[in-house]
C-alpha cells in the first residue's frame, strides 16, 4: 500500500503542470455525480406527489427538471471526458520524452545486457497503460465515489432509520475490491514483461529475417513465437477470470444489501412509518450507488495494471548512467599533441576475467596508428575507451595531457569521429545521415565531403539526389556505398581524433579499393587508431600495436614487426597463406 502511495505522489507530480486541466474536470464529476443524486431524489415527488396525489402542476415540472438534469449531465460529462483524455495525451508524450532522453543517456554495459524490446515496451506498451490510469481510471474512480457519495447522502436522507442497513455489505465489497485489484497487479505486472519477449522476438526476427530464411527457420520461429504467445494467452486468461468474477461477486453483495433493505422497509411501511414514495426514492438511491460501486471494482482493477505500468517507468526513469561528467567537468580542446593510455585495465561486468591489461600507449598528433590481434583480443574495447562508451578500472586516457573523464562527454566525443565495419545509417536522406553530426551543414560542405569519400558520383546517379531515402539501416545502398556514406559522414564532423574499426574487412576487393582510397584521405586529416583485420590495409601506418589476450605484445612499423619474426609475422603468414589458397 506505501508502494501505491509512492506511485500515485509521482503521478501526482507530473500531472502537477496540469492542475487546472484536473480541477475542471472534477468539478465536472462533481456535478455529474449530483446530478445521479437529484435523478433519485426525484422519485420520491413523482412517486408520492404525481401518482399518489395526482398533483397536476407536478406533471409538468417533473419532466422539465429531468430534461435539464440530463442537459447538464451530457455536458458535464463531455468535458470532463475531453480534458482527463487530452491530459493522458500530454502525460504520454511528457513520459515517452524523458524515457527516450533516458534510454540515450544510459551506459553502453546497460544495451549490452539488455533485449531492445524491454527499451520499445516500456517506451510504448507500458505507458500507453499508465495512460489509462491518468486519464481514465483515476478519473472515473473519482466520478464512480462521488456518485456513491451523493447518492448515499439521498439514502440517508430519506430513510436514515434504514440507512445502516444499507451499508451492511458495503466493507465486504470495499474488501473484495482491494483484493481482486491486488491480484490484477501481479497478473499486469507479468503481462508487461511478456510484451518485452514479444517486441525482442518480433525486434530480432524481422531485423534478421535473412538469416532466419537462409537457414530455412521460418517453422522454429512461428514455434518460438507460438510458445511466446501461448504464455500470453495464459496471462491473459487469469485476467479476464478476475475480471469476470469480481462484478458478480459485488452484484452478489448488493443483492444480500438490497433484500436486507427491502425486507426492513417492507415491515416499515405496514408499520406506516413511511411512504412508498419514500421507499422508491431509497430503494432507487440505494441500487444506482451500488452499480458505481461494480464499475469501481472493474476500474481499481485497470488502476492496479496501470500501476503495474508506472513504477516499470519510474524504474527506468530513476536508473543513472555509471558514466558521468564530473562536477565542473571542463570542455575539452582539439588534439595538439597526444593521445595517451596509461597502465589501462578493464573488464566488462559478465565477462569472468580482465579484457585489457596494463595498456600504454602513446598516440602523436597526426599518427597512424593500427591495432591488429585475434578476435578477443580488446581491440575494439581499446578503442571504445576513448569516447568514455566504458569506463577503465585501472588506468587513464590522456587528451594532450587531460584526463579524459575530467570534461564533459560532449565536448570529448566532438572530438572523436568513428568509422566501423557496420555503420548505422538512419532511415532518411543522404543529406541528413552525411550531416549527422554536423546539422547545419551546407549543400557544398556535403557534396565536398561526399566527393572525397569517393561517394559523389553515385548519389549523383539517384533521381532524388541528396534527397534519396536510403532505407531502413541504408537497405538501398550497397554495402561499399553504406560505407562511404558513413565516411563522408566523419569527414564532415569536426573532430581531431579518428577511430576506424574494421572498416573494410566486409566489403569486396571493387569496394574495398574505394574505401580504402576515401579513408586514406579521411586519415590525413586526423590523428587516426586503426583496428585492423586485414592487414595489408594498415601496411603503411606509422605504428602497428600488436595486442594478445589484452595486454600489448609488440609494437612497430610494418617492416620492423616482420624482421622480429613473432605475433604480427604470424598473423601476416596466417592471412597470406588464406589468400592464396583462396585464389
Amino acid at each position: 500500500m506505501v508502494q501505491d502511495t509512492q506511485l500515485i505522489r509521482r503521478l501526482l507530480r507530473l500531472i502537477w503542470p496540469f492542475r487546472w486541466y484536473v480541477i475542471t474536470a472534477l468539478l465536472c464529476m462533481g456535478v455529474m455525480a449530483a446530478t445521479n443524486g437529484a435523478i433519485a431524489f426525484m422519485v420520491k415527488p413523482l412517486v408520492d406527489d404525481v401518482f399518489m396525489q395526482k398533483d397536476a402542476s407536478l406533471v409538468t415540472l417533473i419532466p422539465i427538471v429531468v430534461m435539464g438534469i440530463f442537459i447538464v449531465r451530457a455536458v458535464v460529462f463531455f468535458l470532463q471526458s475531453y480534458l482527463m483524455q487530452s491530459l493522458g495525451f500530454k502525460i504520454v508524450r511528457l513520459l515517452q520524452v524523458r524515457l527516450y532522453k533516458k534510454i540515450l543517456h544510459l551506459d553502453m554495459e546497460r544495451f549490452n545486457t539488455e533485449s531492445t524490446g524491454s527499451f520499445i515496451s516500456r517506451m510504448i506498451f507500458d505507458i500507453d497503460q499508465l495512460k489509462r490510469v491518468v486519464s481514465t481510471a483515476l478519473a472515473d474512480i473519482t466520478r464512480e465515489l462521488l456518485t456513491v457519495t451523493f447518492l448515499f447522502g439521498v439514502v440517508v436522507y430519506r430513510a436514515a432509520e434504514l440507512a445502516w442497513v444499507s451499508v451492511v455489505g458495503v466493507p465486504l465489497a470495499v474488501y473484495l475490491i482491494y483484493l481482486f485489484g491486488r491480484k490484477m497487479r501481479t497478473i499486469s505486472r507479468r503481462q508487461q514483461e511478456l510484451m518485452e519477449d514479444v517486441t525482442s522476438h518480433l525486434e530480432e526476427t524481422i531485423a534478421g529475417v535473412k538469416v532466419v530464411k537462409a537457414y530455412c527457420m521460418e517453422g522454429y520461429e512461428h514455434g518460438v513465437f507460438r510458445r511466446i504467445s501461448q504464455r500470453v494467452l495464459k496471462n491473459n486468461l487469469r485476467s479476464a477470470f478476475i475480471n469476470a468474477i469480481s462484478k458478480p461477486s459485488i452484484d452478489l453483495v448488493a443483492g444480500i444489501a438490497i433484500s436486507l433493505v427491502v425486507l426492513t422497509s417492507a415491515h416499515a411501511i405496514l408499520d406506516g412509518k413511511t411512504t412508498p414514495g419514500t421507499l422508491f426514492s431509497f430503494l432507487t438511491a440505494l441500487m444506482m450507488a451500488y452499480s458505481p460501486l461494480k464499475r469501481i471494482t472493474m476500474l481499481y482493477n485497470g488502476l492496479q495494471a496501470g500501476l503495474a505500468a508506472a513504477q516499470r517507468v519510474f524504474e527506468r526513469l530513476d536508473q543513472y548512467p555509471a558514466i558521468q561528467n564530473v562536477p565542473e567537468a571542463g570542455k575539452l580542446q582539439p588534439l595538439t599533441k597526444a593521445l595517451r593510455f596509461e597502465n589501462i585495465g578493464f573488464r566488462y561486468q559478465s565477462s569472468e576475467g580482465p579484457v585489457l591489461r596494463g595498456i600504454n600507449l602513446h598516440i602523436g598528433v597526426g599518427e597512424k596508428v593500427a591495432l591488429v590481434g585475434q578476435s578477443g583480443c580488446g581491440k575494439s574495447t581499446l578503442a571504445n575507451l576513448v569516447p568514455r562508451f566504458y569506463e577503465p578500472q585501472q588506468g587513464a586516457i590522456l587528451f594532450d595531457g587531460v584526463d579524459i573523464r575530467s570534461v564533459t562527454m560532449r565536448s570529448l566525443r566532438q572530438q572523436i569521429a568513428m568509422v566501423t565495419q557496420e555503420n548505422v545509417l538512419f532511415n532518411d536522406t543522404i543529406r541528413n545521415n552525411v550531416a549527422y553530426g554536423k546539422l547545419r551543414a551546407s549543400d557544398e560542405e556535403i557534396w565536398a565531403a561526399l566527393e572525397a569519400a569517393n561517394a559523389k558520383s553515385f548519389v549523383e546517379q539517384l533521381p532524388e539526389g541528396l534527397d534519396a531515402m536510403i532505407g531502413n539501416k541504408g537497405a538501398k545502398l550497397s554495402g561499399g556505398q553504406r560505407q562511404r556514406i558513413a565516411i563522408a559522414r566523419a569527414l564532415l564532423k569536426s573532430a581531431s581524433v579518428l577511430i576506424l574499426d574494421e572498416a573494410t574487412s566486409a566489403l569486396d576487393s571493387e569496394s574495398e579499393q574505394l574505401v580504402q582510397e576515401a579513408l586514406d584521405r579521411l586519415m590525413d586529416r586526423y590523428t587516426t587508431l586503426v583496428i585492423a583485420h586485414r592487414l595489408s590495409t594498415i601496411r603503411n601506418a606509422d605504428r602497428i600495436v600488436v595486442m594478445h589476450e589484452g595486454a600489448v605484445a609488440e609494437m612497430g612499423t610494418h617492416d620492423s614487426l616482420l624482421a622480429q619474426g613473432g605475433l604480427y609475422a604470424k598473423l601476416c603468414e596466417i592471412q597470406f597463406d588464406t589468400q592464396t589458397a583462396k585464389e
